[in-house]
């Protein structure tokens, strides 16, 4: 049974307030629909736009088949309500069960017309998409899939990091980014490129060249977007540390990221955060606790004129989908409402909780994760 939880509330408090209370200049763009961006600040029709909302990577999955898709509508529905307005999810597959990209160039009309609906109905309930290309993990396929049809092609390749230098592979990754932005919704009519319902578009999710410390091997000669990610499992110096000492790496983590932004004068928008059901000592009273430092954090910087653009939980399930659960899921329907809003200050800790999580981790590691798209160059 998933558990009942307040932080939800902490979602519209901030929320409302990041509508209402920023009013900076803000320039025009050509394309008044597309979200944008102006100096360290997103924008949308000539005012400031911050983002709050979720991580779903398994849309375009549950949408593919007529019998799940409901799931997308319920989830849109539900987030919708409780004035979300992004949804990061992916835009792959790569061979596998059930693949968009069963090999190199070869489609899944199926599995597209998932993801023509995914878009479809985020457009109806006025949610933007952030839509990732392809995994650095072998999570559905990813650079390994990747590496391994290129050496079923004849190439002599020895990393998974060959992903990024070799030019068999270089090719592959161009034709599937082409064929996705250039892909015509069945429903819609509109193609993805054209479609301002998605606001941004994710090189790769998480990309690490670990043959190249330097970064440069990864770093593309015009920005669109990738998600550098940091866990509590890959921080040896947090493993077993107290909840305190996360939550202080935490903020100086975010505290680094404003800091290089306001130097590259692009926007951060915090894209993955979550504390894991799974971590010794977890209750929802801690998981509402650090989720509101979290957006305390992103508040206090955009108050301050500062360049975060807002904060993307990882994930959002609906009801039914326990074999999708990692430990961080929340489930709106499960939300408790009895948890009052007290303007900003939000009592953390006095709504009840009942049930126990026994999911185990299928797609994430059980720690506290803390993610960032740094940058984001939008259409």
């Amino acid at each position: 049974m998933l558990m009942k939880n307040s932080f939800i509330f902490i979602l519209v408090a901030i929320l409302t307030i990041f509508l209402g209370e920023f009013s900076n200049p803000i320039k025009a763009s050509s394309n008044p629909n597309f979200v944008y961006t102006d100096g360290t600040h997103f924008a949308l029709q000539g005012k400031p736009f911050y983002l709050n909302g979720f991580n779903a990577y398994w849309l375009m999955y549950m949408a593919s088949d007529p019998s799940t898709r409901n799931k997308v509508t319920t989830t849109f529905q539900q987030a919708s309500r409780y004035k979300m307005n992004v949804a990061r999810t992916w835009a792959f597959t790569d061979g596998g069960f059930r693949p968009l990209q069963s090999a190199p160039g070869v489609y899944n009309e199926q599995m597209f017309q998932g993801l023509d609906f995914v878009i479809s109905e985020a457009k109806k309930y006025k949610i933007h998409l952030i839509l990732g290309l392809v995994n650095n993990w072998e999570a559905l396929g990813g650079k390994k899939q990747y590496v391994e049809w290129a050496r079923q092609r004849g190439q002599q390749l020895t990393s998974e990091d060959d992903f990024f230098t070799n030019p068999m592979i270089k090719e592959f990754y161009k034709n599937h980014v082409k064929v996705v932005l250039t892909r015509v919704n069945t429903i819609t009519k509109v193609a993805y490129k054209d479609d301002p319902t998605i606001l941004s578009w994710e090189l790769m999710n998480e990309p690490r060249c670990t043959s190249d410390i330097s970064g440069k091997t990864i770093q593309p000669e015009r920005y669109v977007g990738t998600k550098e990610g940091s866990s509590g499992t890959e921080l040896p110096g947090l493993l077993g540390s107290t909840p305190a000492a996360q939550d202080k790496w935490a903020s100086q983590w975010i505290q680094a990221h404003i800091n290089d932004s306001k130097l590259l004068k692009k926007p951060l928008l915090i894209a993955e955060f979550g504390m894991s059901s799974n971590t010794t000592g977890f209750s929802v009273a801690k998981r509402d606790n650090y989720f509101g430092k979290i957006y305390g954090t992103i508040f206090n910087c955009a108050k301050n004129g500062g360049p975060c653009g807002g904060g993307l939980f990882w994930q959002l399930l609906d009801q039914g989908m326990g074999s999708f659960g990692d430990g961080y899921e929340v489930v709106l329907q499960e939300e408790d409402t009895n948890c009052p809003i007290k303007s900003v200050v939000i009592e953390r800790g006095q709504c009840s909780e009942s049930g126990d999580r026994s999911i185990s981790a299928r797609h994430r590691n059980p720690s506290i994760t803390l993610s960032s798209t740094g940058t984001l160059l939008l259409k």
